[in-house]
């Protein structure tokens, strides 16, 4: 999965040091960015929480910079992946 922002910078699924991902529920609105309000999941239930709507953390490949990213702005990459 990666998000290409309009100045051409790829994101990727940023994985914690838990091992985990992180996704918000949109319905949480102002607050949904808020830690205590992320969910942590693994890399399997990525997609199932991105089809249900859900935004996910993901890191800039040249900033650095973690975002909360809409599921609408994330395409699935092809055979050849960050890993």
């Amino acid at each position: 999965m990666v998000r290409v922002a309009p100045d051409g910078e790829r994101f990727w699924p940023h994985c914690f040091a838990d091992g985990l991902y992180r996704v918000a529920d949109p319905s949480l609105g102002r607050v949904k960015h808020h830690a205590a309000n992320q969910i942590g999941v693994t890399e399997q239930e990525i997609a199932d929480y991105l089809r249900r709507g859900y935004l996910l953390r993901m890191r800039g490949e040249a900033s650095k910079q973690v975002n909360l990213i809409a599921a609408a702005e994330i395409v699935q990459a092809g055979a050849s992946s960050q890993e």
